[in-house]
């Protein structure tokens, strides 16, 4: 992994030091702190080489022979922060080349949080405790909290740097914002477009995976494959169940509304045809009245079916002319009655 910014050395490890607590010196104890301080120096060295992923195994396995112990979690705590700062800042773009696996930003954030409230219930006079909650309320955004915790901290060592320096940054976001409302909306950029269709996101989705994408375009990509267009994470969702971010297409509404109108009346052009253009679907003759159940699975006509859904739940049945090679010249105007069921994990479809 990839070095991460450091952050004033109080999310920087500490060395571990054996204090028996098991009442006396045994040859169990002994192993004890034998095999923790090999881990826990195993796991120093991975951090400072920025390998923390190995570095929070090795926390992990020693706070397992010796657990709540106040140096290992919060060695695991700072390891939890690097990792969750170093996803944050990854631009997107990166994921295309080298695609990053295992658990997201915030989840990291949270639990860098549970281990530094852990340290904070052993640790309440020490100001280490309170700049790793602060700084894991930070990556989760919880920046109330995070000032809370740090004007405690400062309460008890009101000459630390480090925890003045922290609610110093905390600051920034808050100054952003403002910024941006005394001086109005913000530029328009490519950080509010979709990676597949190069347009304004429209019903923004965000994948388990961090990235956002158009819905129509994402669900049109995973036609050809269950996988994150941009890391090529396999996604378990559904397009009728799994929700758009509100919070992001409020933004984008908000912003640019002209813009947002626009690929708006583009996407209804594509569900409402209107009288004079119908959808085919070439396969076999229907006659009037009869019933027809279909499986659908072919990527274009998974995308077709969609449209049709959205839009006025018709289309066309034609027949192949076998002896022409070309559809015949009359069809069949049906309706799609029921849905069936929800899309199967590989995206078909059955309808009648």
């Amino acid at each position: 992994m990839a070095s991460a910014d450091s952050s004033n050395g109080l999310d920087d490890i500490e060395e571990f030091v054996w204090a028996d607590d098991s009442g006396g010196s045994s040859n169990m104890a002994w192993d004890r702190y034998t095999q923790v301080f090999d881990l826990m120096q195993k796991g120093n060295r991975a951090f400072r080489e920025n390998r923390f992923e190995e570095a929070i195994s090795c926390f992990s396995k020693a706070n397992n022979i010796k657990p709540n112990d106040p140096v290992t979690l919060s060695n695991r705590s700072a390891a939890f922060s690097r990792i969750s700062r170093f996803l944050k800042k990854r631009p997107a773009s990166a994921s295309e080349y080298q695609p990053v696996n295992g658990l997201d930003p915030t989840t990291h954030a949270e639990l860098a949080l549970k281990d530094a409230e852990k340290v904070m219930s052993f640790r309440s006079d020490s100001p280490k405790s309170y700049f790793l909650k602060a700084n894991a309320l930070m990556l989760l955004e919880r920046y109330e909290e995070a000032r809370e915790t740090l004007l405690s901290g400062l309460q008890v060592d009101p000459l630390s740097t480090p925890l003045q320096v922290l609610i110093q940054n905390l600051q920034k976001p808050s100054s952003s914002v403002i910024s941006r409302t005394k001086h109005g909306k913000p530029q328009r950029s490519d950080e509010f477009d979709c990676t597949l269709c190069l347009k304004l996101l429209y019903e923004p989705l965000t994948t388990p995976c961090g990235h956002s994408f158009c819905r129509p375009c994402l669900f049109q990509a995973m036609d050809h494959g269950n996988k994150c267009p941009m890391c090529r994470t396999v996604l378990f969702i559904s397009p009728k169940t799994y929700s758009i971010s509100v919070t992001l297409k409020n933004i984008i509404q908000k912003n640019f509304p002209e813009e947002y109108a626009e690929r708006k009346s583009e996407h209804d052009s594509l569900t409402n045809l209107g009288v004079d253009l119908m959808p085919l679907f070439v396969m076999d003759v229907v006659l009037p009245c009869q019933k027809m159940s279909l499986n659908i699975f072919e990527p274009r006509y998974r995308l077709m079916v969609r449209r049709i859904m959205e839009g006025n739940h018709r289309m066309g049945m034609v027949a192949v002319d076998s002896a022409a090679g070309s559809v015949a010249d009359f069809a069949c105007e049906v309706e799609i009655t029921e849905w069936v069921c929800e899309p199967l994990p590989d995206g078909r479809f059955y309808l009648e």
